[in-house]
């Protein structure tokens, strides 16, 4: 890959990946309260990790959850109860992989009678 600069110069593009942070948008489920159990991210790297960003109200201060690494079934396992729910994936540093399309959230209905 390469890209020319202001210059009209081309310079290649070379060397390792650098670690890679994706947050999906915020979801809910018609203003009802969700838990978070885990999900699996949709990417072809071998090492992942994830987290919850969770909010009480939109727009609203999120509290992010401790990073799992992604299991052995592709499942990077959390616990978090909210209502407005975003899901966070790290790739690291020198990683291959060459997409990452989003995640497949396991999540649960809080508070219904």
């Amino acid at each position: 890959i390469a890209a020319f600069n202001a210059g009209h110069v081309l310079g290649f593009f070379r060397g390792g990946n650098l670690e890679a942070t994706i947050d999906t948008g915020a979801q809910n489920a018609d203003g009802r309260r969700v838990f978070v159990r885990g999900f699996r991210p949709i990417t072809d790297a071998a090492t992942v990790y994830g987290s919850v960003l969770a909010a009480e109200r939109w727009p609203g201060a999120a509290t992010v959850t401790a990073e799992s690494p992604m299991d052995a079934l592709g499942l990077c396992p959390q616990r978090a109860s909210t209502r407005y729910a975003r899901g966070r994936i790290r790739i690291p540093a020198g990683t291959a992989w060459s997409f990452a399309l989003g995640l497949e959230p396991d999540i649960a209905l809080e508070g219904g009678r």
